[in-house]
């Protein structure tokens, strides 16, 4: 066991890795190795290597592959057994040739269950295969949902014991996306089952190309959604980089925003929107003088107007922006108050939208402990107390007690950052 591997992550892997034994043992004793070719065994075999080579990784850990065309047509096939050892051929040989074995172990285990599960769903409800029909066909469906759901539950499973996060979040951030994608193979899969028994062989080969088409589609959305990604972080980068005060700044709040969210239990893809929201939501610094920004003493009357114009600046700037637009009112309304004091249009209350509220207290908190040109750092627990004091009067009282309760955790992590942590599930295969 790999001592950074979390023991929850362990046991699920052991016992999966029980299970997928088990049937793997119970679909040997089910088969009939005289209607056994192997000819056909072989070709399937060469075409799951083509398919996972070239894997998709994705944005928050794991990667996808293509083959769930090629698991879906031995389905039809061939015998439970042989759909299983098809499935887990390649990560069985990696397995045993690579170090990272832990990955390698779940990755065949989810597959095996998954697969197993399905051919012998298949084999049950489907009649002997002679000529294709009707109840074929609703066999077919019954069991590619019975695997695809399975391979899903698995793979979210894992990423959320290793990940830490909630099994929500893993799929509306990670997986969600690519559900009718990944669906829309499952036809393919038919499709190539049908074209090799009436026309064998070279018949597979006019289905290299889709395949090939189906992966690129994979890749071009996950290079979008990184190049979007990135975007993001480098126009908070240059937020930061004009104030050398607020180096990092952007990044922090956002971290606060996300953890906040989740205590207050947002929905897991609002959750991710307002950490973006929060990572530009100084943007309408760039329209505010530099020696303002830096002024190492504190703002005249005029300046303090000048600096007041960033919230409705940031906010005229993004509402434009298809994907941002909906925050625009959260960054205009960041520096309203509770009690009604604040800018730019002194809302009071739940008047402030939820998403300026959560950002409010944290961005006060990253402020109050971080050096600014005029004054030092706070200490984090004289914020803390300062936070809570402003409690019913600058915040809302419900998003300070949530930061109170995570406050612990917070300085937790930061004690013992984990972004380096290498579990070896974390870069689990997808094959659906």
């Amino acid at each position: 066991m790999d001592d950074k591997t979390p023991k929850k992550a362990f046991i699920y892997i052991i016992t999966l890795a029980s299970t997928a034994i088990f049937i793997l043992g119970y679909t040997f004793t089910l088969m009939d190795w005289l209607q056994v070719e192997w000819f056909p065994i072989i070709v399937f075999l060469a075409l799951i290597i083509l398919s996972d080579s070239f894997p998709v990784n994705l944005p928050r850990g794991g990667s996808v592959t293509v083959s769930f065309a090629t698991i879906a047509a031995s389905i039809i096939l061939f015998q439970p057994f042989i759909v299983i050892l098809i499935s887990i051929f390649l990560e069985f040989v990696l397995v045993i040739r690579e170090s990272n074995r832990l990955k390698h172990v779940f990755n065949s285990s989810q597959l095996a269950v998954s697969s197993g599960t399905a051919a012998l769903l298949y084999q049950y409800f489907s009649p002997p295969l002679a000529d294709i029909t009707i109840n074929h066909f609703f066999a077919f469906i019954a069991s590619i949902a019975v695997f695809f759901v399975l391979n899903i539950i698995f793979v979210t499973m894992i990423l959320s014991f290793t990940q830490k996060e909630k099994p929500s979040t893993i799929w509306l951030t990670n997986i969600k996306w690519a559900t009718l994608t990944f669906l829309s193979m499952a036809p393919l899969g038919a499709l190539i089952a049908v074209i090799y028994i009436n026309i064998g062989f070279w018949g597979l080969v006019l289905f290299l190309l889709p395949l090939i088409i189906a992966r690129h589609s994979f890749q071009s959305y996950i290079s979008m959604r990184e190049a979007f990604l990135d975007t993001i972080k480098s126009l908070s980068l240059a937020i930061d980089a004009k104030d050398p005060y607020t180096k990092g700044h952007s990044s922090r709040v956002a971290d606060y925003v996300t953890a906040l969210s989740r205590e207050l239990n947002l929905p897991a893809d609002r959750v991710e929107f307002l950490h973006y929201i929060a990572m530009i939501h100084d943007v309408g610094k760039v329209t505010v003088p530099e020696h303002i920004l830096k002024k190492e003493a504190p703002l005249s009357p005029e300046e303090d107007s000048i600096m007041k114009t960033h919230s409705p600046a940031g906010a005229e700037i993004i509402k434009d922006v298809k994907y941002f637009a909906p925050g625009s009112d959260i960054i205009r309304h960041h520096h309203e108050r509770w009690d009604g004091a604040g800018y730019p249009n002194r809302l009071r209350g739940e008047e402030i939208p939820e998403g300026a509220r959560i950002l409010s207290v944290a961005d006060a908190f990253d402020a109050m402990t971080s050096d600014r040109p005029y004054r030092k750092a706070m200490k984090p627990q004289v914020a803390l107390r300062e936070l809570q004091g402003c409690s019913g009067a600058q915040f809302d009282p419900e998003v300070v007690r949530a930061f109170t309760h995570i406050y612990p955790r917070l300085c937790a992590e930061a004690q013992n950052d984990n972004s380096d942590l290498d579990i070896a599930t974390r870069e689990a295969l997808t094959r659906i």
